[in-house]
């Protein structure tokens, strides 16, 4: 399946989720009326001492306004615990999970040599798959885990294992980060992070029984006694019981979300890196390793679902398939047998003082990229149509080459919140010289001062940097940008709009760094913005169809503009669509219209992206400004494009 088919499937997959909910809601709803009707039996039994009575479950059981109620405060506790859950993370993102593990952000400037290695495999891997760069957590856990955890890839954060970070060499910690973006990539994330919220309502019907039996006994003879009534001690134990069974509905629903997306997951790592046996081995060394992949956070075992492996025991990791159904895993043997079909079941036990020695080792001697020249992307339209949110082995091998290109001064400034503002700024800086004065200008008054001495040290490295880095550069700047205090967020997104207001005027990359940044940014200072599909017809969206390909035209500069235009709505729409008049041509139309079609089903923005495609190859040739407009609108539209070389 392509990328649109497997958002295809995550939609599909969310939907059945919902169902599963529901069903469970019917079956607690029935299952907390019979509890409480059982509990007012029993103290009725105890107040009245009256003993069975002939007709009492037709008469008293099953009463038609005791069940209304019943049932409205049950759904309505399941509803609005689920929906305060969801609300709750969608706040804070996928950071809010990672925090809940025991997670400490790794700040973008770390010094450790392990932890540098893991922020700049994550930062390779990220650029390349074309999704904003994640900030990471580390888990101080000795088990070998990974998770990626949030609403969208805007807000999604990686998740690391002290154990992980210590126990895998560089090319086994690249294939489980390529299980953890394909998770990213094919919705699964989203996934795991609505079923936190649904799981959670149903988690509160135990606790209400919980707090039933630590409460206080009814008043009885003027006396009050800690401790439960006997009728509410009864009660308490049924609804606790009800609560188990939410509890257990709850784990085969992960069981049926989860396991086959892991092989999938596993799959994709394998086909992004182009090494099974990194994967393989990875496995092994869970499988062999004492502390296996177990975490022993008390929330562990209600998110294991996010994990790279099973979270419990270690025995429990690699048991026969028999004796494996209740895991939120499959296997570690099967897994690896899919990977690499020749493996028997043998895993060596891992000495973890010596393992730990060679990643240091291999870590401190540093990584050499050596690509021949002739390694670069050939560019075509099924290559760019081929490359929307899928991850590719030849894309991470250009990243890491053109990451390797940039001074390494650079990437240093790219990781400090300082620097990162000043280099945002910089790439904004006109070639003008009346135009930069003015920036410099505005600048002056609006922007801190240590920023701008930042921008006058790296003036000329950013001024010799080539064009085709500045977006690889600019995805670099998110860890750090994300760091920022809300005043210093805002102060930067003021400052970016005066910069490209400058001049009257908005170049194409000067929209994409704009539409990116907020894009990425507002997440972390502004709460989660979960969209919903609500467009099913393109008809519907047919306007906002035109406007950016009108845009991409404009921009490409071809000889027949408006016969362009004709042809390819005509294909995209069943119409050919006039050029749009003047005051339609600007930018903040074009961001509409990517708002709107950002809601649009997937079939939609694979029809409407093919045809942008379309328009950027009708000429033949395919310039950085027209991938830089297809990155910023496909980026809008949750479609990211993987790194290809023009």
């Amino acid at each position: 399946m392509n990328f649109f088919e497997h958002q295809a499937q995550a939609r599909r997959r969310t939907s059945w989720l919902f169902g599963l909910f529901l069903m469970v809601v019917v079956l607690l709803v029935l299952a907390v009326y019979s509890a409480i009707s059982l509990g007012l039996f029993a103290a009725e039994f105890f107040l009245t001492h009256d003993g069975w009575r002939e007709g009492w479950i037709i008469a008293s059981f099953w009463q038609y306004d005791r069940f209304v109620w019943i049932a409205f405060l049950t759904t309505s506790i399941l509803f609005i615990g689920a929906a305060y859950k969801i609300h709750q993370l969608k706040q804070g993102g996928g950071a809010m999970v990672a925090e809940q593990l025991g997670g400490k952000r790794l700040p973008p400037y770390v010094k450790d040599i392990l932890h540098r290695r893991v922020l700049n495999v994550v930062e390779e891997m990220a650029i390349a798959s074309g999704l904003p760069v994640p900030p990471v957590y580390i888990l101080q856990e000795s088990g070998v885990n990974a998770f990626a955890a949030g609403f969208t890839p805007s807000d999604t954060v990686i998740g690391v294992t002290q154990g992980a970070v210590e126990m895998l060499n560089r090319d086994e910690l690249q294939a489980v980060m390529g299980h953890e973006f394909s998770h990213i990539l094919h919705g699964d994330s989203r996934i795991n992070m609505r079923m936190v919220g649904l799981l959670h309502g149903m988690t509160l019907i135990s606790d209400l029984g919980s707090s039933l039996l630590t409460g206080y006994t009814l008043p009885h003879r003027h006396q009050k006694k800690k401790g439960s009534h006997p009728a509410l001690w009864i009660l308490g134990i049924l609804l606790f019981l009800v609560g188990l069974l939410g509890m257990i509905a709850a784990d085969l629903i992960k069981l049926a979300i989860s396991r086959q997306r892991e092989f999938l997951a596993d799959a994709s790592a394998v086909q992004f890196t182009r090494n099974p046996e990194a994967m393989a081995h990875a496995l092994m060394t869970i499988g062999g390793y004492r502390q296996g992949s177990h975490l022993s956070h008390q929330n562990a075992a209600n998110l294991g679902y996010f994990f790279f492996s099973h979270t419990a025991l270690k025995a429990l990791q690699y048991a026969p398939r028999s004796k494996d159904w209740w895991a939120s895993h499959p296997p570690l043997q099967t897994r690896i047998q899919r990977i690499m079909p020749s493996f028997r079941g043998g895993m060596p036990d891992v000495d973890s003082t010596q393992k730990h020695q060679r990643v240091r080792a291999e870590a401190s001697v540093g990584v050499r990229y050596a690509m021949p020249a002739n390694a670069r992307v050939v560019m075509d339209k099924q290559a760019v149509l081929n490359a929307v949110g899928e991850m590719r082995a030849s894309s991470l091998q250009d990243v890491q080459q053109q990451l390797h290109a940039i001074p390494k001064r650079l990437r240093d400034f790219a990781h400090d919140p300082y620097s990162a503002r000043a280099m945002a700024y910089t790439m904004l800086l006109s070639t003008d010289k009346m135009v930069r004065k003015q920036q410099w200008a505005c600048l002056e008054k609006k922007a801190d001062r240590n920023v701008m001495r930042e921008m006058l040290d790296m003036n000329h490295l950013m001024g010799a940097l080539p064009s085709h880095l500045r977006l690889p550069l600019l995805d670099m700047l998110m860890p750090a940008l994300k760091t920022l205090s809300q005043a210093q967020y805002q102060q930067l997104i003021a400052n970016i709009r005066l910069l490209i207001q400058a001049d009257h005027q908005v170049s194409m990359f000067e929209y994409a760094l704009h539409r990116i940044l907020l894009r990425h940014l507002k997440p972390t200072f502004e709460g989660v913005h979960d969209v919903q599909v609500r467009y099913q017809d393109i008809k519907q969206v047919a306007a906002s169809c035109s406007c950016i390909l009108t845009m991409l035209i404009r921009y490409g500069q071809h000889d027949q503009p408006e016969k362009l235009l004709a042809d390819v709505s005509q294909d995209l729409l069943g119409e050919a669509m006039p050029w749009p008049p003047v005051r339609l041509l600007q930018m903040k139309y074009l961001g509409r219209s990517i708002s709107q079609l950002e809601q649009a089903s997937p079939e939609i923005k694979q029809a409407l992206l093919t045809a942008c495609v379309d328009v950027i190859f009708a000429d033949g040739i395919c310039n950085e400004h027209e991938m830089e407009g297809l990155r910023a609108i496909a980026d809008g539209m949750d479609c990211p494009i993987a790194m290809l070389s023009v």
